[in-house]
């Protein structure tokens, strides 16, 4: 069977979250892995901890991909966001300069979210079960009105209309090839292509946590996944994701 990723698309009219619609599937029946669940309409889209995805019907890209990493362990699960948002960083960047992957795994250019990814895993015996990798890209959308504070799109961006399924493609490909090198162990070079493309890297801005305001350089993220944030007293801290937050410079 060929379990490349994007061997098999549903495309659905309409469904509240597709990440939903393929925890149900892969529940209720036999999923193989690299099968693509494509909304037209996402009524109800997820991003991280409950926030609302924006997407007009037709204009962006809204799915899910489902992956068995059984080949990993909990503590390495940050490498499978890892090697997606990779895929999509390096399908995308041939549209648009100055694209970087924002830690944990939204996809920028410069200060505004073209993209964001919600991965939920189930787990047995220590190892990774089932992987469901929720996806979406503003494509062709131009008036975002949710509280959203910083969305872009494709076509806002370059001003040229994208035909979706070729976008689509190439994304699929994208992560295809990185998964591929994840299975292969080739664990080092997937590091060292997220960290060359990590948002803010080596760049001194302010961050909160906790309630406290500090100044520092992003300097990587460690094996399980965390934030290596360096503050200006040369005290190296590590974050998990939303617990810390990412100031934007006063304009």
């Amino acid at each position: 069977m060929d379990n490349s990723i994007g061997n098999t698309i549903v495309r659905l009219h309409e469904t509240e979250s597709t990440n939903n619609y393929a925890n149900r599937q892969i529940r209720e029946n036999v999923v193989s892995e690299g099968t693509v669940f494509l909304a037209y309409d996402q009524t109800a889209g997820r991003g991280q901890l409950s926030n609302f995805w924006e997407s007009d019907a037709g204009k962006n890209l809204t799915f899910s991909v489902v992956l068995y990493p059984d080949f990993l362990e909990i503590l390495q699960q940050f490498m499978l966001s890892k090697v997606v948002t990779l895929g999509v960083y390096k399908a995308l960047s041939k549209y648009v300069d100055q694209l970087k992957i924002k830690w944990p795994n939204d996809i920028y250019a410069g200060n505004q979210k073209l993209g964001g990814i919600l991965i939920e895993n189930s787990v047995m015996n220590g190892l990774l079960k089932s992987s469901v990798v929720g996806i979406g890209l503003n494509v062709n959308q131009t008036v975002f009105c949710s509280s959203a504070p910083n969305p872009v799109s494709l076509q806002t961006l370059t001003n040229q209309h994208y035909n979706l399924d070729q976008i689509l493609t190439e994304v699929l490909s994208g992560i295809n090839q990185y998964y591929h090198l994840l299975r292969e162990g080739e664990y080092e070079q997937i590091d060292q292509e997220f960290i060359s493309v990590l948002y803010r890297l080596n760049e001194r801005h302010e961050f909160k946590s906790d309630g406290d305001i500090f100044s520092g350089e992003i300097k990587g993220v460690n094996e399980i996944g965390q934030l290596r944030i360096q503050k200006k007293d040369g005290q190296l801290v590590s974050f998990h994701f939303k617990e810390v937050e990412f100031l934007q410079p006063v304009k």
